[in-house]
């Protein structure tokens, strides 16, 4: 199959609507205009007829019916005669006339016909009516006039339309080049881009240089390469922070393996290297599984069930397990808790919401300090408040929170911290839940955690 570019689809499109055009004119002026003018002298000759004929019927052959002929033949452009049809005389009209034409004529019909003229090389529109005397036929009355002369007020307009059709052909010569270069060049562009864009440089932008659907689609390309780009920096840093996540624990579980090979080490000293061991793997484990976790949260298959479930109920299951380390610490928790909050949801999985982020606050809070935690209704919500009396989180820091492996503090390690993805998840879960999640904090006066889930309407009790 042949193929064609869109240049040269435009250029046929073009070409194609322009010849289309210009033949329709064409059709327009130098047919029908020729018949509508062709048609008016027809009733013309049609009526002047018809007046002679008028004065003849009133008086004969007369000198104002003579005088009407000379009148006719002199000062307009229809000539006219007189044929006698007897049998016994041949007049001029005879040539003029044919049988069928004689016929009409008996019957007392007029003709008006268009045809070659008898003598010239010229066409004429011919009319002719009959002259009844004593009720038989007596002559023809003839009018005609030459085609070519119907045809002459038309040649201005011909010459004009010539005129015309000559100076379109040289515009798209002219201006169809750059009328289709400010086409393609914009798709040519794009084209380009998306080459680039498939070898993985998205910093790469398309000029915007129409204000129109085209601009748009550049527009919308960037915006495109912006988010790839993005998502790109997004996956090299998430790569390397895998990667350094996972070597360090392995670093150091390769090395104590290596060591518990020394036969001369005392059984207190291998104990140490076991725990050392034990710790890492399971930093391993949980690491992994965050990791799984959150690929399965990215891409909408992670089990979750959800069922109506007393919001509240969760935040003590969770303080419950919560109470001893806290204690342990020196952190008091109070709570403020609204039992009557039923949500939609996985208790599960909010019981993991719920417990990263007191982990978090219990974890940057100091002994002698307090958290609060708070649950009430708010516009077919259910609020969730935790504050705490912590460090603080500096607020540039405070949209990235929630970024995978994102650490505020840059110097600190895994050791005293998780494994880096547990706000992530926990995003994705209560969005999941149709839920936000939201953080403010100051610098040494702590960090409020807001989090909201739509309540269960009650007329699903009711049912």
């Amino acid at each position: 199959m042949k193929r064609y570019t869109i240049r040269k689809r435009i250029w046929i499109t073009i070409w194609t609507a322009s010849l289309f055009s210009a033949f329709v004119f064409l059709i327009m002026t130098f047919y029908l205009y020729d018949k509508f003018y062709i048609q008016t002298q027809e009733d013309l000759l049609i009526n002047r007829g018809e007046k002679l004929v008028t004065i003849y019927k009133a008086d004969g052959f007369s000198d104002a019916f003579a005088d009407s002929m000379t009148y006719t033949n002199e000062l307009t452009e229809t000539k006219v005669f007189l044929s006698s049809v007897r049998a016994d005389t041949l007049g001029s009209g005879k040539t003029f006339l044919r049988q069928q034409d004689l016929e009409r004529l008996q019957d007392g019909y007029a003709i008006s016909v268009t045809r070659k003229h008898p003598t010239e090389d010229v066409d004429i529109l011919m009319t002719a009516f009959p002259l009844i005397r004593d009720g038989e036929l007596d002559n023809a009355l003839i009018l005609y006039m030459e085609l070519s002369k119907i045809s002459e007020p038309f040649q201005p307009i011909r010459l004009m339309i010539t005129f015309l059709l000559i100076l379109m052909v040289v515009n798209l010569l002219l201006f169809g080049k750059q009328i289709i270069d400010t086409i393609i060049q914009p798709l040519i562009q794009m084209k380009r881009a998306s080459q680039v864009y498939a070898q993985g440089d998205f910093s790469h932008r398309i000029p915007i240089v129409y204000d129109d659907e085209i601009g748009e689609l550049a527009d919308t390309l960037n915006s495109m390469a912006e988010s790839l780009g993005l998502v790109e920096e997004q996956r090299k840093e998430f790569l390397a922070n895998v990667s350094h996540e996972l070597r360090t624990p392995l670093s150091y579980i390769r090395g104590y393996t290596e060591m518990l090979q020394d036969e001369s080490l005392d059984e207190k000293t291998k104990t140490q290297y076991y725990e050392i061991i034990e710790n890492e793997t399971n930093r391993l484990q949980r690491l992994v599984s965050d990791l799984l976790d959150l690929a399965q949260l990215e891409r909408d298959s992670y089990p979750m069930t959800k069922e109506p479930v007393v919001y509240s109920q969760v935040l003590e299951d969770v303080l419950y397990r919560l109470e001893p380390i806290a204690r342990a610490k020196g952190v008091t928790i109070k709570s403020d808790l609204d039992f009557d909050l039923i949500i939609l949801g996985d208790h599960d999985r909010l019981e993991q919401v719920i417990g990263n982020l007191l982990d978090n606050a219990l974890r940057y809070t100091e002994t002698g300090k307090t958290i609060y935690v708070k649950t009430f209704a708010e516009t077919d919500y259910a609020i969730t408040e935790i504050r705490d009396e912590g460090r603080g989180i500096p607020k540039e820091d405070l949209d990235k929170l929630t970024e995978r492996f994102y650490r505020v503090n840059k110097s600190r390690t895994r050791k005293d911290g998780g494994t880096g993805l547990g706000l992530a998840i926990a995003k994705h879960i209560i969005e999941r839940h149709e839920g936000s999640i939201h953080f403010s904090s100051e610098v040494g006066q702590g960090t409020t955690v807001m989090v909201g889930l739509p309540l269960l309407p009650e007329e699903t009790f009711d049912t």
